[in-house]
């Protein structure tokens, strides 16, 4: 056989058997019901447990009290089927310093910038648009303390500084299908942070340092799911 004639026949052999199977392999491609990326929002009122200033230039145990706050997030994710998912989260979780017996506080914010990698569980009950669901999450936040006048009788602070700190969060709630790709929900999120300091100038440095949080927040979400 002339040796042009069998190398063409080859290539056209081999393209022949490429085509079959990928023709193949696109029949019997599989993806679980329910899988597939998906975005998620959601904002509500967050309530913050009674806290501690830990230091204020020297250790100190005084409770912190705060008024009710806010907390959004904003998710994107992957569905391995219609009852496991996993995502990342970034969001805020913020509220104003109420009350710290001995100290005056003046426009004082606390402000948690959660980023999280979560794992969730659904379960779509059958012929219904309800999903209930529950997860677990774990990374850190961006602590923001954030005050125009905090101190005691010998030292005051003021202005903005941060600090980067372990998070964690639970959370659990039901979905409402609307269609295919779009749920409405309601939530609730337990969120939780390791303490945090901050310094201020002149040096040396002016420390001053909290108690990690420890929230409740009640959260409207929406979700689109793009299969």
């Amino acid at each position: 056989m002339n040796i042009k004639k069998f190398y063409r026949a080859s290539l056209v052999a081999l393209a022949l058997g490429f085509g079959a199977n990928a023709a193949q392999a696109q029949t019997y491609s599989y993806f679980p019901e329910g899988a597939g990326p998906y975005f998620r929002v959601g904002v509500g009122p967050s309530f913050f447990e009674n806290g501690k200033l830990t230091y204020f230039g020297m250790p100190t145990s005084s409770r912190v009290e705060f008024r009710t706050g806010l907390a959004t997030e904003a998710a994107v994710g992957y569905a391995f089927n219609k009852y496991l998912a996993t995502d990342f989260e970034l969001g805020i979780v913020g509220a104003e310093i109420n009350n710290v017996p001995g100290f005056t506080s003046h426009n004082s914010y606390l402000y948690n910038f959660p980023f999280l990698a979560n794992v969730m569980l659904s379960y779509p009950i059958p012929r219904s648009i309800v999903t209930p669901y529950i997860g677990v999450g774990v990374g850190g936040a961006n602590v923001v303390f954030d005050s125009d006048h905090f101190g005691n009788v010998s030292q005051t602070v003021s202005g903005n500084e941060d600090d980067t700190v372990l998070a964690w969060q639970a959370f659990a709630g039901l979905r409402f299908q609307l269609n295919s790709r779009i749920s409405f929900g309601l939530g609730y999120k337990y969120f939780a942070t390791k303490g945090s300091s901050f310094s201020y100038p002149p040096a040396p440095n002016f420390d001053a340092g909290f108690q990690g949080v420890r929230t409740h927040s009640v959260l409207l979400t929406f979700q689109m799911n793009f299969w």
